[in-house]
């Protein structure tokens, strides 16, 4: 019997093993299955040529084709090979069909596509293209569809994962795609909301400080000839003056009271945003629908859903230099947008070459053509202007009859739309949209129906210029390709062979009949419509300025002579105010002194407080042992937000518990919500201009008030970095770096394989190298004219987005470390670079 039992357990054991193994096999044969062929030659439908594919050492698709459209259909071909699954996420999150294969997580986001009314917005922006650009959409469907028709059943892993099979591409599912970056990109809505909350609780004066729309620092492009403001940028070893404040840099002192902190100089005098739909009134699922947990436990973590209306820290930076101020005498054009960290990365690099087009750069997967890049003849790149395109309007509806509303005395009725939303293992979520002339109800904010009106809602908006800003060859046709660029409104920058550089703002901005729509209007009346957008000769603009520097960082890039209102929430000042520094310091420039500026980590925000802290110890004392070592952290602190840098925690905890303790008495506990980009202007007039309406109860003056933040910010640093050791004090371990797959946040124990991380960090949010957990440079660009092989760009992880291939995140060594990969762009050097060649042939 005893025999007999361990010939069983031998037997079951074997027969496990090779279960296991089977499907360990099956396992490795289906993962690579599901890579993309890279070499040999495949016979596709749908092309009229032969299109030749050369992949370079990091997976980027070099595309030769005999026409543009079949450049454009292999673009579709090889971003389906790569990036799929983020492709059909991406489609998903603007027509509102997450919840379809991830249950009730996602069903707020789902919500709120379907409130806005975005797959009406894109069907009707498809069915406004022109043909060309109709002709276009449909050649990159045709190489979608052409990839996934031939590979049904070896998808991306994630397929399989979540077991469902994806559909096929649809032209409209491209002009989605398009959505998601304006979605991204202009929201404000909420933030109206939080301002009205403030400004009722602190009254119009007090608000008036809490919410500044202007800093010394700022630094207006559409007239960047002028220093504005009383600001003084001199070059060399040369003074940053802003009002009271003092700033040497380049081989610099930087002088913070009575202590001197020696910087760093080097050649040229350089140194080294998902969505959670939270306070969205209706846009969320009642809790009573979420209520039971499906079987599929994947929130969608980390991939490029619209983020919150209040992403902290998030921005870009872009520069372009005339010749007079670089080495070879040509213009050079840096770009680096801040988006959210993601797996796979947000853009996608590649070359298009064809009779009339030969452009390289970064698009986004889904949308055909370069977004980002240069051709021939141009450059560009893009920061994020932020105008206010957003108001909502207190809406009156008729009590008898819901679905009629006031206007101009008279009842009128609402557009009512019925959505349906499929949700995974739940029944469908059915709910009613009410359309006002404004636009959709978006909240029922107390006894107030708020409608939302919004330039990407209204006729015509959207557009996809992108062939013609890839075809254009000087100024005169960018601007023309720019006219229909619309939303989301952009900083963008300009450089060109013959050695001009220009600067225009392009997008949508309405123009209001009364007050600038920072807070709710009342909808009854015309009294506060829109009345057009300002004309595109009108926007900001710059072109050949005399000092040879544009540069944008999400900051105030308007005079306040500017007849037109853009916003009244501009992004904090000291990273264009860092950017203007450089570039004004040093010289004559290369490729290599743009990426060092791209990768700067000096804090002049922390700068700032580092001198009051230091100048305030010596009339008050801060009460403990830890707040007494913070301080000497100061004393010798070189201003840069290096990842082991003690000081830079003190200062960033300090800095946050300085703010609460000023807003705290008069906004409670939560500050009412109060969050703003110019937050800490307001910190610093307060303490510059000594306003003693601000000063807490129970302190004696604004010393004592540094010295109770310090002792506060400094009680936390502990639990921050989990030790009582002073050693363990190292700025980047409290901002750890960690790109998140979707599936993970579900299924932890993929993480070895899928996320890229932890790993610790320089920068803060207001430097030049923009970082926090969640925020980062999406990609860098450095265009050269002088030598456009010497072009360098690369994005955060890699070209694949499936985890075992060898480009899944081959890229983020160089990007962690602050170093690019050249753009080969000569057909000389795209062939020498070669490492995989795809042929795709004409077949039935």
């Amino acid at each position: 019997m005893k025999r007999f039992i361990g010939r069983l357990f031998l037997a079951i054991v074997a027969v496990l093993v090779l279960v296991l193994a089977g499907a360990g096999l099956w396992l490795r044969h289906r993962i690579r299955a599901s890579l993309p062929l890279l070499d040999g030659a495949v016979s596709v439908p749908g092309i009229s040529s032969r299109i030749e594919i050369r992949r370079d050492a990091h997976g980027v698709p070099h595309i030769r084709a005999q026409s543009i459209a079949d450049a454009v259909f292999a673009q579709g071909y090889v971003t389906a090979q790569d990036r799929l699954w983020q492709m059909d996420l991406s489609r998903r999150n603007a027509e509102g069909e997450l919840s379809e294969i991830f249950g009730d997580h996602t069903l707020r986001m789902d919500i709120e596509s379907r409130t806005l009314g975005l797959p009406r917005v894109a069907a009707a922006a498809l069915a406004d293209l022109g043909p060309e650009e109709r002709q276009m959409v449909a050649a990159y469907t045709r190489g979608v569809n052409a990839f996934m028709e031939s590979h049904r059943d070896s998808l991306p892993m994630e397929f399989l994962v979540l077991k469902y099979q994806t559909r096929p591409w649809r032209d409209l599912d491209s002009v989605a795609v398009a959505l998601n970056l304006s979605t991204t990109l202009s929201q404000s809505w909420e933030n109206d909301l939080m301002r009205e909350h403030v400004t009722a609780k602190l009254g119009k004066d007090l608000a008036a400080d809490v919410f500044p729309d202007h800093s010394p620092l700022d630094v207006p492009v559409a007239d960047a000839a002028a220093a504005p403001h009383s600001q003084k940028l001199e070059t060399g070893n040369r003074k940053l003056e802003t009002g009271n404040r003092k700033l040497e840099t380049g081989n610099r002192t930087l002088e913070i009271g009575n202590s001197k902190i020696e910087t760093r100089g080097d050649e040229g005098g350089l140194g080294t945003g998902n969505s959670k739909l939270e306070n969205r009134g209706d846009l969320r699922a009642p809790r009573e629908y979420v209520s039971r947990v499906s079987d599929f436990q994947f929130p969608v973590s980390s991939f490029q859903f619209p983020v919150s209306s209040f992403p902290a820290g998030l921005g870009s930076n872009n520069w372009v230099v005339s010749g007079s101020h670089t080495k070879s005498g040509k213009p050079l054009l840096a770009n680096d947008p801040h988006l959210d960290h993601s797996v796979p990365s947000v853009w996608y690099m590649i070359h298009l070459t064809a009779p009339g087009l030969n452009v390289t750069g970064v698009s986004l997967p889904g949308l055909p053509f370069v977004i980002l890049g240069h051709n021939e003849r141009i450059a560009w790149g893009m920061t994020n202007t932020g105008p206010d395109v957003q108001d909502l309007y207190s809406e009156s509806f008729n009590t008898r009859d819901p679905t009629k509303y006031l206007h101009n005395g008279q009842w009128v009725d609402a557009e009512v739309r019925d959505e349906n939303i499929k949700v995974r293992n739940q029944r469908d979520y059915q709910f009613t949209v009410m359309v006002t002339r404004h636009g959709p109800v978006v909240s029922h904010d107390g006894d107030r129906d708020l409608a939302l009106q919004w330039t990407l809602l209204s006729p015509h908006a959207l557009h996809l210029p992108f062939l013609r800003l890839d075809q254009a060859g000087n100024w005169q046709e960018f601007t023309a390709a720019l006219r229909d660029f619309n939303i989301p409104m952009q900083n963008c920058v300009y450089a060109d062979a013959e050695g001009n550089i220009g600067y225009y703002a392009a997008g949508l901005v309405p123009i209001r009949k009364q007050g600038n729509g920072s807070v709710p209007f009342p909808g009854s009346t015309d009294d506060y419509d829109w009345t057009g957008f300002i004309p595109f000769d009108e926007l900001p603009h710059s072109f050949n300025p005399p000092g040879g520097i544009i540069a944008t960082a999400n900051g105030r890039i308007v005079p306040d002579d500017y007849p037109y209102f853009i916003t009244a929430r501009w992004e904090a000042p000291y990273r264009t105010a860092r950017i203007f520094q450089l570039l004004r310091e040093g010289g004559p420039f290369t490729s290599q002194d743009m990426l060092r500026i791209q990768t700067d980590i000096l804090s002049l925000e922390d700068v700032w407080l580092a001198k009051q802290l230091l100048a305030a110890a010596e009339k008050a004392q801060p009460s403990t042992p830890d707040a007494q070592f913070a301080l000497g952290t100061l004393k010798g602190w070189d201003g840069e937000a290096r990842a082991d840098s003690a000081a830079t925690l003190v200062l960033e905890v300090t800095r946050r518990a300085l703010l609460t303790r000023i807003l705290k008495p008069r906004l409670g506990d939560d500050l009412s919500g109060y969050h703003w980009p110019m937050s800490m202007t307001f910190v610093q007039n307060v303490i510059e201009q000594n306003l003693a309406r601000w000063l807490p109860p129970g302190d004696a003056d604004f010393n004592v008030t540094l010295m109770k933040s310090l002792d506060d910010g400094v009680s936390r640093i502990p639990a921050l970095v989990h030790s009582q050791d002073h050693a363990a004090w190292k700025w980047g371990d409290t901002i750890p770096l960690t790109f998140h797959h979707p599936l993970t946040a579900g299924l932890p124990f993929l993480r070895r394989w899928l996320d890229v991380g932890p790993y610790p960090q320089p920068g803060t949010g207001t430097t030049v190298k923009q970082t926090s957990s969640r925020i980062g440079p999406s990609m860098r660009m450095v265009v050269d004219f002088a030598d456009l092989d010497g072009s360098t760009q690369n994005i955060t992880l890699g070209e694949s987005g499936q985890a075992f291939s060898p480009y899944y995140r081959d890229q983020f060594p160089a990007w962690y470390a602050g170093t690019s990969i050249p753009m080969a762009f000569s057909d000389a050097a795209v062939e020498k670079g070669t490492v995989h060649k795809l042929v795709l042939e004409p077949g039935r």
